[in-house]
């Protein structure tokens, strides 16, 4: 450890959406906040659907000007499904709901305009930069940072671990991850190709398949991406094969399929964990997980943003409210957390437990409830 170079209030480990979320809220409640992001907000990210219920939270947040029409994000007008059988989709349409769309926003072009307006109100935010080293005193917290110019270190009266999935700080305290689950995404950007961009879906798409699910979401600038949900035993994801595992599991498909002949693919498949997990406890002194490091839900909720803004902007709050001396606000809200995760786990085995077309699949057999272990 070296002698600090600044002094936080509160520093975050993650600059995605919950991260930067938190460190809106801090901001505004006159807190010194450093977010530490391990990449730029440059790379590919993953996840890019919010439904219309998220909009009222982006009004809340006050960026919702960041998703207008003009910034590279797509309005969304609701959810085609075809779960249950293959023949009639379940549609869930937007234009009912209050804001009457969804979007599908233009990762990373999202996290670096909300990067740029979180830098407006003040708060630090160090990109490219890892924790390297930690010690919790009775001043604070003093965290050795490796950046591109260095090392250097910053204390901190409370840290946040929103860092995804990875629960990076939440391990160096000891705390565990617990995985329901195995399960995998397999992903693919695409390019519009033929016909007009006009007779294309505007909708996402939704299809259940005997090895698991696809889903498809349009992009901003005749794009999209497709995304194929399964376990990492039913699948050959050898390199020289999962191109053929990809074409092999589409061509199955009724709606995703014919969908796609307008498109070419832009991307090999890329695989990336897709399993539910959780934090065995999500705080301890002085730190909490947040987000996706607290607990990880399964693509199919189309939660994985709204729910990292929705605690994140919480999570600001309880942290101020610890701050300025209320120290059992956290553990009050690791008990609401205990209760949202009991909640999704209930409501992801109903909705499984719907799909019954392929009741030898080992995919569909473990997630029924009579074979769940969730």
């Amino acid at each position: 450890m070296v002698k600090p170079s600044h002094s936080y209030d509160v520093v975050i480990v993650g600059g995605g959406p919950c991260g930067l979320a938190t460190a809106l809220r801090l901001v505004k409640n006159a807190f010194r906040v450093a977010v530490i992001e391990k990449g730029s907000y440059l790379q590919p990210r993953i996840g890019e659907h919010l439904p219309s219920s998220a909009m009222s939270v982006l009004q809340e947040l006050g960026i919702s000007d960041i998703c207008n029409d003009a910034t590279g994000h797509l309005r969304c007008s609701g959810v085609m499904s075809w779960w249950g059988n293959e023949n009639t989709p379940h549609e869930l349409n937007y234009f009912y709901h209050p804001f009457g769309h969804g979007l599908n926003l233009s990762r990373p072009h999202f996290d670096r305009q909300f990067a740029d307006h979180v830098r407006q109100h003040d708060a630090v935010i160090l990109e490219h930069a890892k924790v390297q080293q930690q010690r919790l005193t009775s001043a604070g917290w003093f965290i050795d940072i490796s950046t591109e110019e260095g090392h250097h270190c910053v204390e901190a009266q409370f840290v946040l671990d929103a860092s995804g999935k990875s629960a990076s700080f939440s391990r160096m305290q000891a705390s565990h991850i617990i995985a329901l689950d195995a399960q995998i995404a397999l992903i693919r950007h695409y390019q519009g190709c033929v016909g007009p961009s006009d007779d294309r879906t505007d909708h996402i798409l939704i299809e259940s398949c005997e090895i698991g699910w696809w889903y498809f979401a349009p992009l901003d600038d005749n794009q999209g991406i497709c995304m194929l949900i399964t376990d990492p035993d039913l699948i050959d994801l050898r390199k020289r094969s999962i191109n053929d595992s990809w074409h092999a599991a589409l061509d199955n498909t009724h709606a995703i399929a014919p969908m796609l002949r307008s498109f070419a693919a832009m991307t090999e498949p890329v695989v990336c964990s897709a399993r539910s997990q959780r934090l065995d406890h999500f705080f301890g002194e002085r730190w909490l997980a947040i987000g996706d490091a607290a607990m990880a839900f399964d693509p199919l909720s189309s939660q994985g943003i709204i729910k990292g803004l929705r605690q994140g902007w919480k999570a600001g709050q309880i942290v101020s409210k610890y701050l300025a001396g209320e120290t059992a606000a956290i553990a009050h809200f690791s008990q609401d957390l205990e209760a949202i995760f009991s909640e999704y786990v209930t409501t992801r085995s109903g909705y499984y437990a719907t799909e019954q077309r392929w009741a030898d699949s080992l995919f569909w057999r473990r997630r029924h409830p009579s074979v769940c272990r969730c």
